[in-house]
């Protein structure tokens, strides 16, 4: 009932307590970040009867509540607990001194019981607090560190749980603390909608709250991508954030979890304020189930040797020791990602036996159940490098194949020098990682090691795998014999000393590659058809598609357009079975190619558009890169300028971060060709300049001739004969040396034109003879056509003298049926064979 007005006409009895400054708003730090949007969802809170306010230390909760009481309208009562408060007379004591900050007659009849020193038993205290809440206006008492009411008494329990059962309308509490409150009404009233709740998840730091942290109250500056980074490295546990910021400082933001050690300000905040005050058994389970990354209970229990891990983890969600769940996979439970490294560390630094012990049989079990990732992880925890092998020996082709480059590479990664060294074949895997990742150098550089090794050993095997891995890198650097002779070497040294026969026929499909790439057309075909044969009968699905794409570029190469096209479709298929996203991509951008070759505008362009939605989705960024490239070049070679120049900036922003020069310099000059269609002729020869200066950086002799033969056009448009002819020759000499027949009859095409408005015919015919023996080695004319439209009366000369039998004749009338091209420029509208093949190595 509620006090009467005899009661309040008595007067109240002063009601003194020890501490007074626990029930006054405690002094609000200014440089401090202010949470609007937690504000606003505890004013919302308010329409119902109770709010849970519950995380970890460090999550900023009383901040949080002294912010909102501050902005408070209604009259909100301030408690803060500590462990004196479980005591049901103190509790009350207080609560009522705290009611008396804001309504001086609160509690009347309950201060004065108190201060008599009256028994009151659980059922009158409830009473008398509901009462004392009942006259006035609505109060809001606000709890903090409620999680010391965890262990009391449960007389002072039966009190709280009576008080917030039958709260007045309009009143409110809100419970902080560290805990779940452990109160058996709570489920109850849940369900009736009367509890609303903020937990540690709301409390974590967005990426713009982070820059405001650092900014306006730590006085660090930090960009969006790093405030990004410690967000998600914190996830954004606010204490974390602050205890980081220096270093944060030393390193820029770029903060490993696996750095931090136990001196680190850090971990001692976490020691002190959520590890030491817990029983040693729970110490013992909280090192032991932090091993594995995820926390699974039959797995802990199995780990563990225990029976109790359910019992355990419910135990730690009940005391809000950082358990989460993971929506993102699974819905799979695990630590904050903070807290576990913190248990790792401190069980590696203090039971190091144990946290060898637990890896090893973490290790173990994770291999019977062929969750090869996380064994690999365990045993490198452990320092179990020859287990890693054993591992990588037994999956690490089928994730090869899968196209799980980053995860190969990570455990690689991982392995120490030193013990790298003394494991032969995870030198020769991580070989084969930095090539896939175009790290060729450093690829060279450890397979000019070992290989120096291996011959000292007589280790042939390894030796002669570790020269068909060097063929490899020598052929993405551009050395083509330097890499026919490795691959030669290494398959007389397997046939020798017979050697594996599967390392046998890596040797040669490599070869076939290689001699492609040395113009070897012939033998190239040869060899690659014996291999995939072989790789067929196995059933090799990965073999086949890679062996199926390189085919169908020495046919594409041969002129034989419509085979390329069957293999390049086979070795797709293969890609999609195996779920190989990157190499798949490869293909794709290929076959856009040879749509292209073949004047299949439409095909390339929805082949190449469909590359380009999925290429986003891997880590590596190559294929994007040739994808946006050879688009752009479709794009251009349709008129669509803008469209073009977007692509090719983007694939340029891409081949810049890859410190691709020389397919830097061949986009440079597809940009020139693209300002020169659109009238541009300053940003056309600013463009093309660019192109041949990062040509001749590198000695690209291919990109030296595309570039100079875009420059001698732009002499041409200008009016410059003479200049131009001088640049298009160079760039035929270029041309000539490099191989790249299409490029070349393209610059004979357009030296021809020039000679012809320089009346020097002759040489002229000349130029147009060489084009149509190259155009029939090629096997397509589709760029031929393009520019004999645009120099009719070039072509009607050379079909009046009847060059290269009736080839220019049967060119003019298919000129006489075709639309006018958009405008008289030269065309460089794909990737050129060399490139084209070199994005098969990627």
């Amino acid at each position: 009932m509620a006090e009467t007005a005899e009661t309040r006409k008595r007067g109240r009895i002063a009601l003194e307590v020890p501490y007074p400054s626990k029930v006054r708003l405690p002094v609000r730090r200014p440089a401090i970040v202010r949470r609007e949007r937690l504000i606003e969802a505890l004013s919302h809170a308010r329409e119902r009867r109770i709010t849970l306010v519950s995380a970890p230390a460090g999550y900023g909760k009383t901040t949080l509540l002294l912010d909102f009481a501050q902005a408070a309208t209604d009259p909100v009562c301030w408690y803060g607990l500590d462990e004196r408060d479980r005591d049901a007379a103190t509790f009350l004591r207080y609560l009522v001194a705290s009611g008396r900050e804001r309504e001086p007659d609160f509690g009347i009849e309950l201060g004065t019981a108190l201060a008599t020193g009256d028994s009151i038993g659980p059922d009158r205290a409830v009473e008398l607090l509901v009462s004392a809440m009942q006259p006035g206006p609505p109060l809001t008492f606000v709890l903090d560190d409620f999680h010391f009411l965890d262990e009391a008494e449960t007389e002072l329990t039966q009190i709280v749980e009576g008080w917030l059962y039958r709260l007045p309308p309009g009143c409110h509490v809100i419970l902080s603390g560290r805990t779940q409150p452990q109160l058996g009404i709570l489920p109850l009233m849940s369900v009736r909608q009367e509890v609303d709740t903020i937990g540690a998840a709301d409390f974590s730091f967005t990426c713009e709250e982070v820059v405001h942290l650092f900014r306006d109250v730590l006085g660090k500056d930090v960009s969006l991508d790093d405030a990004q980074h410690l967000a998600d490295v914190s996830e954004g546990w606010a204490g974390a954030l602050v205890l980081l910021a220096d270093r944060v400082q030393m390193s820029r933001t770029a903060i490993s979890l696996e750095h931090l050690r136990g001196s680190d300000t850090l971990f001692q905040y976490v020691k002190l304020e959520q590890f030491d005050p817990l029983a040693n058994d729970l110490k013992e389970f909280l090192t032991g189930s932090a091993v594995p990354r995820w926390l699974d209970e039959q797995f802990l229990d199995e780990l563990l040797g225990s029976t109790d891990t359910e019992k355990r983890l419910n135990q730690l969600r009940r005391l809000n020791l950082f358990v989460l769940t993971d929506d993102q996979n699974g819905r799979r439970r695990r630590y904050h990602r903070l807290f576990r490294a913190f248990l790792v560390s401190h069980l590696r630094s203090q039971q190091p036996e144990r946290f060898r012990e637990l890896n090893i049989r973490a290790a173990e079990l994770m291999e019977k159940a062929e969750h090869w990732e996380e064994a690999v992880y365990h045993y490198i925890q452990a320092g179990g490098w020859e287990r890693i092998v054993q591992v990588t020996d037994r999956v690490g082709w089928q994730m090869f194949e899968e196209g799980q480059w980053d995860t190969l590479a990570e455990w690689l990664d991982a392995v120490p020098d030193e013990q790298l060294a003394q494991q032969p074949k995870l030198m020769l895997w991580k070989a084969r990682i930095l090539h896939n990742v175009s790290q060729i150098d450093l690829a060279l550089n450890l397979l000019s090691r070992a290989i120096t090794s291996f011959e000292a050993n007589q280790e042939w095997a390894l030796q002669a795998e570790a020269l068909v891995i060097e063929g490899m890198c020598l052929r993405a650097k551009g050395e083509h014999e330097a890499s026919k002779q490795a691959l030669k070497k290494a398959e007389a040294l397997l046939l020798a000393h017979d050697g594996p026969a599967p390392l046998l026929t890596e040797a040669r499909k490599q070869l076939g590659i290689s001699l492609n790439w040395c113009g070897e057309l012939k033998q190239a075909e040869s060899e690659l058809r014996g291999v995939l044969d072989i790789y067929e009968a196995k059933g090799d699905v990965y073999n086949v598609a890679l062996v199926a794409d390189d085919l169908a570029i020495a046919l594409a190469q041969m002129g034989r357009l419509a085979d390329a096209a069957i293999y390049f479709e086979r070795a797709r298929q293969c890609w999609l079975k195996l779920g190989n996203d990157a190499a798949h991509l490869r293909t794709v951008n290929n076959l856009g190619v040879l749509y292209y070759l073949q004047g299949e505008f439409d095909q390339a362009e929805t082949a190449l558009g469909e590359g380009l939605d999925r290429a986003g989705r891997l880590s590596n960024a190559r294929p994007e890169m040739y994808l946006r490239q050879n688009l752009a070049d479709v794009k251009r070679d349709r008129g669509e300028y803008s469209l073009a120049i977007e692509l090719y900036f983007e694939a340029l922003r891409l081949a810049q971060t890859m410190d691709e020069v020389l397919i830097s310099s061949y986009i440079s000059d597809g940009v020139a060709k693209t300002y020169r269609l659109m009238g541009d002729p300053a940003n056309s020869e600013a463009w093309a300049q660019r192109a041949l200066a990062l040509a001749e950086e590198k000695g690209g002799t291919l990109e030296l001739g595309v570039s100079s033969t875009t420059l001698g056009l732009i002499k041409r448009d200008a009016g410059d004969l003479k200049a131009a002819a001088a640049s298009i020759e160079r760039a035929v000499n270029l041309l000539r040396d490099s191989n790249a027949k299409r490029e070349l009859a393209t610059a004979l095409f357009h030296l021809a034109s020039v000679h012809f408005s320089l009346k020097r015919k002759k040489l002229a015919l000349e130029a147009l003879a060489e084009v149509a023996v190259l155009i029939s080695e090629l096997g397509y004319d589709h760029f031929v056509r393009m520019e004999a439209v645009r120099n009719p009366l070039l072509v009607q000369y050379a079909a009046a003298n009847k060059l290269a039998g009736d080839y220019f004749g049967r060119l003019l009338k298919t000129m006489k049926g075709s639309r006018k091209a958009a405008a008289p420029v030269q065309v460089e509208a794909i990737e050129s064979e060399s490139d084209m093949q070199s994005e098969t190595g990627v």
